[in-house]
């Protein structure tokens, strides 16, 4: 389906197939149907289906929505909540977040349909899984490690804007929601110490 193409409208296609197999994944977590080796090979799909998308437009004007990364987020939500999810691949499902991340736009754009957002949940559906938080914290540094790197490759190029809007976001969001659950202080401590370093590294 012409994966890894940008600006093409083979997106839709493939944005909306993944939210049909959300729909089959959650059925099947009701009343299951699915043989074992169907689910394995939807859950390692649905990593990398997300790893792979280079088109990662929101909305499309005159075209509608492409969503590419936020229902991609969707269907590894789903398949990570997914009894038959073997807990081995949440570091393929971190990597693969954090690389949503830093994806390229073709318009060389952040994101801005809320797929930060979107992002959150299958981190949180790890969580439920049982990810640690030492874990989340490793995690969270590598994504302000890459940052940094970027910063010192290119300076304060527009690419990397684009790219700390996304990071910083995806952060806040993510920071929230722990907030709202009232719970993994030691990570929430973490995030809300990137977060100001990075506040004033960019405006101090």
């Amino acid at each position: 389906m012409d994966i890894g193409q940008k600006e093409n409208d083979s997106v839709f296609t493939r944005s909306f197939s993944a939210l049909v197999i959300v729909l089959v994944l959650k059925k099947d977590r009701q009343k299951r149907f699915l043989s074992d080796e169907m689910l394995k090979q939807a859950i390692e799909d649905s990593i990398k289906y997300l790893k792979l998308e280079e088109d990662i437009r929101g909305y499309v004007v005159e075209k509608g929505w492409a969503h590419s990364i936020a229902h991609g987020a969707d269907l590894l939500k789903e398949a990570i909540s997914h009894p038959n999810f073997n807990i081995k691949l949440s570091s393929k499902c971190l990597e693969t977040i954090k690389l949503c991340l830093f994806k390229d736009s073709s318009k060389e754009l952040p994101f801005v349909d809320e797929e930060e957002e979107r992002l959150i949940f299958a981190v949180e559906a790890l969580q439920e899984k049982g990810v640690s938080d030492s874990e989340m914290e490793n995690w969270i540094l590598k994504i302000s490690d890459e940052l940094n790197e970027l910063l010192e490759k290119e300076g304060y190029s527009l690419n990397f804007f684009w790219k700390k809007t996304n990071v910083i976001n995806f952060l806040r969001g993510f920071y929230f929601r722990l907030l709202y659950r009232n719970n993994c202080l030691k990570l929430r401590d973490s995030i809300a110490y990137i977060l100001e370093q990075w506040h004033k590294q960019m405006y101090n």
